[in-house]
This record gives structure tokens, sequence and C-alpha cells, in this order.
């Protein structure tokens, strides 16, 4: 009979391997291993060998996660097609939305959706009115190279 350390230990194991292969989502991770989510973090805090693991396992989960996104980004997948009930053939289909995220992610100066604005001195917004704030913005923007005729919306 396995001692209640044996146990345990099976359990933890059962869970970092289920936390991997479900991306690292801790809940479901739990319910595949049958570990009670308060179990799991209590002993996530007192065991630091535990919560490196636990932390290990997450990672390679999400790069399991990436991978996928980038296998459907770039080499799309198969999808049936049906003509009066019955499957006739296939169409690959791709992720546009997939790929945005992926190149954002890893090119996020080139990809990114904000723009910092940054000045120099200081201004106390507060005391101006809206149009004299607009015109602040107007005027960095253009300091940027965004703002001005031809914009998007214009």
């Amino acid at each position: 009979m396995a001692t209640r350390t044996e146990r345990t230990e099976e359990k933890r194991a059962a869970f970092l391997k289920a936390l991997e292969e479900n991306g690292g989502n801790i809940t479901a991770a739990c319910k595949t291993a049958r570990y009670p989510r308060q179990t799991a973090y209590e002993a996530r805090e007192r065991d630091p060998a535990f919560a490196k693991l636990w932390d290990e396992a997450v990672e390679r989960g999400i790069d399991a996660l990436e991978d996928e996104a980038l296998r459907r980004a770039h080499n799309g997948t198969l999808k049936p097609v049906f003509y009066q009930g019955a499957k006739c053939g296939t169409v690959r289909e791709y992720s546009d939305t997939l790929l945005i995220f992926m190149l954002k992610a890893k090119r996020p100066l080139k990809f990114r959706d904000n723009v910092a604005i940054e000045h120099s001195g200081k201004i106390d917004h507060a005391s101006l009115t809206d149009e004299e704030l607009n015109a602040k913005i107007a005027e960095q923007l253009a300091k940027l190279g965004g703002a001005g005729g031809g914009g998007q919306g214009e």
C-alpha cells in the first residue's frame, strides 16, 4: 500500500502533467488530476521546489499553445465541406486573427496598437480647456508624424 507521501507525490505529478497539457490552466489541471485547487495552492505556498515545477509546467503548456497558434496561423486547418448533407471535400482555412496576435507578440514595436506620447515640461492639464488640451495633443501627434491631413477618417 502506498504511503501518504507517495500518494501526495503521485497527485502532484499528475497535476503538473495536466497543467502542461491544459496550457497552464490551473482549474482544468486540478479537475483532470483530481487535485483540489486549495490543496494545490497550499502546496505551492509551502514548497518552493513544487512552485518551480508548477511555473515550468505552465511555461511548457503556454509554449505548446503558442506553437499551435503559429501552426494554425501559418499552415491553417482543414475544414470539411458538405454538399447535400454529405462530405465532399475539405478547404484549408487560415486564422488571420491568430496571425495578428502572434505578430503583435513577436514584434510589438512594429505591430503595436498604441503610441506613447511624451512631453517635456510640466503642464497643469486640469487648468486647460478642452480646446487647449486637444491642441496640445494635436501638437504632440504632429511631432510624432501621426496627425494632420490624410489620416484615417478624414
